[in-house]
C-alpha cells in the first residue's frame, strides 16, 4: 500500500474527499481524530510536528513515508481490534452502537473503554426528548447525543440500573476527556443522564447556526464532524 493509499484511508475516516493529497485540510482532520479537538496554531509545519510528536515519529515538520505509516496503523489498522477483545461491549451496548450515527459511535465505544477500566458498567441508552418539536430543534436529530445508565450488582449477583450513583459525576469527567459534553441536565430532554458530542468546527457558533451546518450537512450526506 503506497503513501497515497493510506492518506485516502485517512481522508475517508475523517469523512472529507478522498484524493490522497496531503492538503493543509487532511493534516487538519487527522489533528483533530488524534486530539479531538482544534488546534491553536493552524500553521501547516506546527500542525505536522504536533501530529509527529502524537504519534512519537521523527518531529521534523516532514510528512515523511513513516508518519503516514504510524498514522494508518493508530488510526485504520487498529481500529477493527477495539470491536472485540479490548472493550467488552455487552450483546446490549453493541445493539445500540449499531444504530448510532457513525460520528458518535467511536465516543460511546471509547466511554465504554474508559468506564469499564474504572470498574464501572455503564449501558449506552436511547436519549428521549420530551416531544416531537424538541427533537426537530435539537442536535438529537443528528445523532449525536446518547444516553448512559449505570448498573451496579446486587447481593445476589444481578446488575441492576442506578439512578442514584455516586459515580455519574466521575463518568462526566471521563466523557469530557474525550471530548463529549455532559448534557445529563439539560432542559431540552428528560432528567435522563446524557452526553452530547459537539462538533470542533462549531465550537464558536450559536446553537441555532450549528443546527442550521448540520441540517445542511445531514441533507448533502457530508460528515458531521469533518472540518471543511
Amino acid at each position: 500500500m503506497t503513501s497515497s493509499d493510506k492518506i485516502k484511508a485517512l481522508q475517508l475516516k475523517a469523512g472529507i474527499e478522498a484524493d490522497g493529497e496531503a492538503s493543509s485540510k487532511t493534516w487538519l482532520n487527522i489533528y483533530y481524530l488524534l486530539f479531538n479537538c482544534l488546534p491553536y496554531d493552524i500553521n501547516i509545519n506546527s500542525l505536522i510536528k504536533a501530529i509527529q510528536q502524537k504519534i512519537d515519529v521523527r518531529a521534523d515538520g516532514y510528512p515523511w513515508s513513516k508518519t503516514w505509516d504510524v498514522l494508518y496503523d493508530l488510526l485504520i489498522d487498529n481500529e477493527p481490534a477495539t470491536d472485540e477483545g479490548t472493550l467488552s461491549i455487552d450483546l446490549y451496548n453493541d445493539s445500540i452502537l449499531q444504530t448510532m450515527t457513525k460520528e458518535v459511535m467511536p465516543f460511546a465505544k471509547e466511554l465504554i473503554k474508559l468506564a469499564t477500566a474504572k470498574g464501572i458498567q455503564i449501558r449506552l441508552m436511547n436519549c428521549l426528548c420530551e416531544d416531537d418539536d424538541q427533537k426537530k430543534s435539537s442536535d438529537y436529530n443528528f445523532g449525536l447525543t446518547f444516553g448512559i445508565g449505570i448498573f451496579e450488582k446486587t447481593t445476589t449477583g444481578e446488575f441492576t440500573y442506578r439512578d442514584d450513583s455516586p459515580h455519574y459525576t466521575e463518568l462526566a469527567v471521563l466523557g469530557e476527556s474525550i471530548g463529549l459534553t455532559w448534557a445529563g441536565d439539560r432542559k431540552t430532554f428528560t432528567s435522563q443522564p446524557h452526553f452530547h458530542l459537539r462538533p470542533a468546527w462549531a465550537a464558536t457558533m450559536k446553537e441555532s447556526d450549528m443546527l442550521k451546518e448540520l441540517s445542511r450537512r445531514k441533507e448533502a450526506n457530508i460528515n458531521l464532524l469533518a472540518i471543511l
